[in-house]
Order: structure tokens, then C-alpha cells, then sequence
């Protein structure tokens, strides 16, 4: 059973929510539980605090100066009396006023008697209990005077059921004393407003929080999500995508990371594809090399066989046949016919092995290619005469050039069989020369079929042949066992000359060069 699975932006928005419910629920606590302690210690503070900067203010002026004791109690929000030797000299009321219930002793021939800067009347409620900060006024008006241990103490006080406050009084000076109330009940409102405006933050801060942890989330998983991606691809072998993102942070390390590794594992990859590539092709070049190798020797043995069957037979028939000296002759001349074709075949294979184990010496000298190609000229004229074959030989009077005279003169032969055994019975061969400055380029044409591209670099590995791909005579007057141009190839080599092979119009061309004496 496989486990649930969350996307990045459910879990960012589940611990946002999650940690703005537990936020909120948190400060609504402490707000319920000790923000009222905390404002009510904040409240005394400020009450002492105004109770210095009034008696301040009453010392420097000599007399209440009432405008700036009206800014105090105003941002404060206090209520501040001052009594100077029994005479009330300043209220914060509006009106200045203090008003007195009944019950108490009256200070004039009225059952209520206000207090203030005027003399003032005022009907009150008989059920009106006197607040501690009027009883310290009564107090002080009638001449008692304060014990000392209640001077300068802020004293939370219930008077009534209903109405709670703070009071404070102190001494400014001798027979001068300041009053300071304030009540509990704002302060509890206000405790409550901060509690609903909690509350109100609260839930929209979480609406705008998921809102914007979605956006939020979305932006930032979007790159990982491109390099989850990346990283997918590199896992199926495809390192040709890079990281396209522009980050300066840890998830743009990450990427210039990610492209470094895929460049590196690209880079490998290619070379380990081109090492299996090459490392193929010279497995298949070593299979199809062992294989000709094994129709070569296939080949060679029946080709050997072959004459050596003709040998003994006319061998046997010289010695057991009384036959007359006309056939004696036709014998001799098989026998002497098919001991060419084996010798030069022994000839052929011993010259490739010391070329291919560089046995092989140069013994180069000057000589003259003309005259060379005259023998050649005589030794394939019978050939070339039999099948009807037209030959151009274009050669200058004298060519003189340098080279070993003897393995040319291979090289020549090779060109000139072959161009034999593919040309059709009245068809034409030319050999010529082109002069190129420091060197001579021999050429050997003969009319017949295109070697296709494909075979033109191979025809000069040694025992490739490719007799399907072009046509020859039905009766191949030198046999074919792909040594020949593979003879040419190395000989060319060695000499430190150029060779190749080239279609034209009707038939082919194969060249090599020769440096100039």
C-alpha cells in the first residue's frame, strides 16, 4: 500500500495555517490572561509618571498652570485634582468640578454642596456611593491630612460593583497634595477591543497567508519542479537539457549543479559512445578480416589445388602416354602455364606478409618509367591481343623518375591484370601519364562497370574483392584473390606516393604518383 502524497504547496500552506491558528490562539491567550496585568502595571507607571511632571509643573510655576496640566491629564487620561492648604486650586473635570453626594457633612447651608473654582449646585442620585479619590478630597479640604504611607502608591480600588479605578495620591509640596484617578473600566474596553482586533488580524492575516504561501509555493517549486524534470531526463540518458533559471540562492546552485553534472555525464557519455562505436566497427572490420581471410585460404587452396590436379595429370600422361612430340609440347606448355599462375601466387602472399610485418627494403634508383611500361607492353600483348582488347599506351619518350624499378614494376602489372580481368572482350584499356611538376601521376583506364563509392576505399584492403559488384569476363584470364591492390597499396606506401581510384564516363581509372629523378 503506497503512502499518501502531499505536494510541497499543500505542506507549506498546512504549516502556514497551522502556525497562524497556533499564533493566533497564543496571543489571544496572552492577551486574555496577562495583557490586562501588563496594562494595569503600564497604567501605574504612567499615573507616578504624571504625578512627577505634575508636581513639576506646580513647583516651576508657583500656581497650577492649567493649560499644560490639562495636556497631561488629556494624554494621560487621568483624572488630576490639586488642593493647595485646604483650597481646591485645580480639576481636570469639565466645568472644574467635583461634585459631593448628600450623605456627607455639608461645607455650606446646601444638602449638596459643590466644590470647585464656583459654587455650584447639582441634584445626585441619594444611592451614590463617594469614591475613594472624593473622600482624600473631603479629606484634604476639611484639613486632614494624608498618612504618609499612602503618598506616592497607585491602588487598584472597588468602590462599587460596577465601577473599579486606580487612585493615587501625593504630596507636591508642604500643605499642596495632587489627586490622580482614573478608572478601570476604558482599560478593560480596551482590552477587549485589542482581543477582537486580534482576533480580526488574525483571520485575515491567515487568509492572506494561504493566499500567498500558494503564490509563494507556486514560484518556488515551479524551478524545482524544471529541475525534477532535468533530473528525469538525465535518469533516461538525456543530457541535452540544461537549467535555464537565474537564481542567486541555493535552488540556483543547485541547477548551475545540476547543468555541470550533465554537461560532465553528456560529455562522458558521447565518449563512451564513441569508444562502443569505434570499438564495434573494429570488431566488425576484424570479423569481416578473419572472414576473408578464411575465403582467402579457401580460395588459395582450391586455387592451388586446381593446377597441382593439372600438373600431375599431364605429368603422369608425359611419363605413361606414348604420345607424339606436337602433344609432349601442349603438355609442357599446361604444365609450364599452371606453374606461373601457382608461383605467382606463392610470390604474392610471401610480398604481402613482408609488407605487412615491414620487412620489406626499397632498393630505390633512377630509371626510366617508359622503358619499364615497354616491357610490361610486351609481356601483356599476347593477353590483351587474345581478348580483343584495343590498348593505348600514352607515355612520354623518356620519363625518368625514382623508385625501386622492381616493385613498380609490381604495382604496373597489378593495375594492368586488373584493368585486363574487368575489361570485356573488344573493349579498350589506356595507360598514360600526367605530368603535376615534381612528380608524374602513371594512369591505367579500362572500359567496363563503376566501382561503386562505398567499395572505393576498400578494394585496397588486402583480400577484399568485391566480383559482384563489377562485372567481369566470364573467363578471367589472372584470377582474383584480393591481394593485388592490397600488393599496390602498401608498395605505393612504401615509396612515400599517392595512389587512388576514380569513375569516368564508361569505365574506370586507378592512379598512383611517382616522384620525378
Amino acid at each position: 500500500m503506497s503512502k499518501a502524497r502531499w505536494s510541497l504547496k499543500f505542506k507549506a500552506g498546512l504549516y502556514v495555517g497551522f502556525f497562524t491558528i497556533f499564533f493566533i490562539i497564543t496571543l489571544m491567550a496572552a492577551v486574555g490572561f496577562g495583557f490586562d496585568r501588563y496594562y494595569y502595571f503600564m497604567k501605574k507607571e504612567a499615573m507616578s509618571e504624571a504625578s512627577q511632571k505634575i508636581s513639576t509643573i506646580y513647583r516651576e510655576e508657583g500656581k497650577p498652570d492649567e493649560s499644560q496640566l490639562d495636556d497631561l491629564s488629556q494624554h494621560y487620561a487621568l483624572d488630576v485634582l490639586i488642593v493647595d492648604h485646604g483650597r481646591l486650586v485645580y480639576s481636570s473635570r469639565p466645568g472644574r468640578r467635583v461634585f459631593i453626594p448628600p450623605d456627607k457633612p455639608p461645607l455650606t447651608s446646601h444638602d449638596v454642596v459643590v466644590t470647585g473654582k464656583e459654587d455650584e449646585a447639582a441634584q445626585v442620585k441619594n444611592n451614590f456611593k463617594m469614591p475613594l479619590h472624593v473622600e482624600e478630597l473631603l479629606d484634604l479640604l476639611n484639613g486632614k491630612v494624608p498618612d504618609e504611607d499612602m503618598l506616592g502608591k497607585v491602588e487598584l480600588y472597588k468602590d462599587m460593583p460596577d465601577f473599579e479605578h486606580f487612585n493615587l495620591i501625593d504630596r507636591i509640596q508642604d500643605g499642596t497634595y495632587v489627586i490622580i484617578s482614573q478608572s478601570v473600566a476604558p482599560m478593560r474596553e480596551n482590552i477587549y477591543i485589542v482581543q477582537r482586533f486580534i482576533i480580526v488580524c488574525g483571520l485575515l492575516w491567515l487568509v492572506l497567508a494561504l493566499i500567498g504561501t500558494l503564490f509563494l509555493t507556486k514560484r518556488m517549486t515551479r524551478p524545482l519542479l524544471e529541475l525534477k524534470n532535468l533530473a528525469v531526463a538525465m535518469a533516461h540518458l538525456d543530457f541535452s537539457k540544461r537549467w535555464q533559471g537565474h537564481f542567486n540562492d541555493e535552488i540556483g546552485e543547485l541547477g548551475d549543479s545540476i547543468n555541470t553534472l550533465a554537461h560532465q555525464l553528456d560529455v562522458a557519455l558521447t565518449a563512451l559512445q564513441q569508444s562502443n562505436t569505434e570499438l564495434q566497427k573494429q570488431l566488425d572490420k576484424a570479423k569481416e578480416v578473419e572472414h576473408m581471410r578464411k575465403s582467402f585460404l579457401s580460395a588459395v587452396s582450391h586455387e592451388l589445388k586446381t593446377p597441382l590436379a593439372i600438373i600431375q595429370g599431364y605429368a603422369e600422361g608425359l611419363d605413361t602416354l606414348d604420345i607424339d612430340k606436337t602433344t609432349q609440347q601442349r603438355y609442357c606448355a599446361v604444365i609450364r602455364s599452371e606453374t606461373q599462375k601457382m608461383d605467382k601466387l606463392v610470390k604474392d602472399l610471401l610480398n604481402l606478409s613482408r609488407l605487412e610485418t615491414g620487412s620489406f627494403k626499397l632498393e630505390q634508383t633512377v630509371f626510366d618509367f617508359t622503358a619499364l611500361a615497354e616491357e610490361s607492353k610486351a609481356r601483356f600483348a599476347k593477353t590483351i591481343a587474345d581478348k580483343g582488347i584495343t590498348a593505348d599506351w600514352e607515355l612520354p619518350a623518356e620519363m625518368n623518375v625514382y623508385g625501386d624499378p622492381e616493385r613498380i614494376d609490381t604495382i604496373v602489372t597489378n593495375f594492368l591484370s586488373n584493368a585486363i580481368d574487368y575489361t570485356r572482350s573488344g573493349g579498350h584499356i589506356r595507360v598514360f601519364a600526367d605530368d603535376l611538376g615534381t612528380r608524374y601521376r602513371i594512369s591505367v583506364y579500362n572500359e567496363g562497370s563503376h566501382i561503386a563509392e562505398e567499395y572505393q576505399q576498400r578494394i585496397w584492403e588486402p583480400f577484399y574483392k568485391i566480383d559482384s559488384s563489377r562485372a567481369r569476363s566470364p573467363k578471367r584470364v589472372f584470377g582474383g584473390h584480393g591481394l593485388g591492390l592490397g600488393t599496390v597499396a602498401a608498395l605505393v606506401k612504401l615509396h612515400g606516393e599517392q595512389y587512388g581510384v576514380r569513375n569516368e564516363t564508361d569505365g574506370v581509372t586507378f592512379w598512383f604518383t611517382l616522384k620525378k629523378s
